[in-house]
């Protein structure tokens, strides 16, 4: 396997669970950040680490390499972005994926990204790019998936292109089918979490202030009942009149009305202070970056691993943000290993 803006590696994660043994033959990551969790979490290292695509010669992996992974970059064809597509230099990054693609020629390809992708330019920019794909000798299909689609309770969309070099394996691939969520949002909850997640009445106050164009902001409360089954004050949580249990709060941001989900929005690259996305319990508090973590499918000991080489909170939050979604890669090279197999 070859990974391309490997990011803290979620094809590796999902590789392993899928066949015996895994080769990583190179991986490729500008983000100092990212590349310092990698290395934590991947020890030995693939031997060939690239910093930047740019500067790749794909040329001496050519026929080494089964499966090439990757997503360029999001911010271009983001519903969140500017949306200035193939403009921006960011949007020229799938051109360095398609270079790659064509110098390794792998037996097949996963390509991510937002599902925007598909419509910008009306569908221009996304038709350019699967036909440069086919020009190569390459059959491909594509699809929007959801992360919740695949038993983690995150509601992520992406695009996905897969690409085979035989038509045959073309013809048998089917994009994996959806199952049913079982995993909730308290399922992926830490049982003991340090105080500093907590939010403060002054910050809550703050989340509910009247903003300037005359909106109210959360419309979130908290009150005692004492009539519970245990004869004792509970706090409760009450948004926009309603008692919640254990979900998401968001602020509307952009494009994003906000409210109140029981699976959790899409977790971006900010910190959670530009996510505004919060956790309502019996107390009010904010996600850790493990349960982000969680939330893309990644196991607990590759958040320790990063926390004990030094990696910040501030940078899990947006590592895990910037990822692919573990299980979702995994549902599709499962599919894929049963057409060429």
């Amino acid at each position: 396997m070859l990974t391309l803006f490997s990011g803290i590696g979620a094809p590796e994660q999902a590789a392993v669970r899928v066949w015996k043994k895994v080769k990583v033959v190179a991986a490729c990551e500008i983000d100092k950040f990212a590349r310092k969790s990698y290395q934590a979490m991947y020890d030995p290292c693939p031997e060939h680490f690239h910093s930047d695509v740019h500067d790749m010669d794909a040329f001496q992996y050519g026929g080494e390499v089964d499966l090439l992974v990757g997503g360029s970059p999001c911010q271009s064809f983001s519903v969140a972005g500017l949306r200035r597509g193939m403009e921006d230099e960011r949007g020229q990054l799938i051109y360095q994926y398609l270079r790659v693609v064509k110098e390794v020629k792998p037996k097949a390809f996963i390509y991510e990204n937002v599902k925007g992708f598909k419509h910008i330019d009306k569908g221009e920019s996304f038709e350019q790019f699967c036909e440069s794909l086919s020009s190569i000798g390459y059959h491909i299909k594509h699809q929007i998936l959801n992360t919740r689609h695949y038993g983690v309770p995150q509601n992520r969309e992406r695009i996905f292109i897969v690409g085979f070099r035989k038509k045959k394996h073309c013809g048998r691939f089917t994009f994996p089918e959806p199952v049913e969520l079982e995993k909730r949002l308290k399922d992926i909850l830490e049982e003991e979490v340090d105080e500093k997640f907590y939010l403060s009445e002054k910050a809550v106050n703050y989340m509910n202030r009247r903003r300037a164009d005359g909106r109210t902001g959360w419309d979130f409360k908290q009150h005692y009942d004492a009539s519970n089954d245990y004869g004792s004050a509970v706090t409760a949580n009450i948004y926009k009149g309603i008692p919640m249990g254990v979900c998401i709060i968001q602020r509307g941001r952009g494009f994003n009305k906000g409210g109140a989900h029981s699976v959790a929005p899409t977790l971006t690259k900010n910190s959670w202070e530009h996510n505004n996305s919060l956790l309502s319990e019996s107390i009010l508090r904010r996600l850790t970056p493990k349960e982000c973590w969680r939330l893309q499918d990644f196991p607990d000991w590759a958040v320790y691993k990063c926390q004990a080489a030094g990696v910040s909170n501030t940078q899990l939050y947006k590592q895990a943000g910037n990822s692919m979604s573990v299980n979702v890669i995994e549902a599709l090279m499962r599919q894929i290993k049963r057409s060429i197999k």
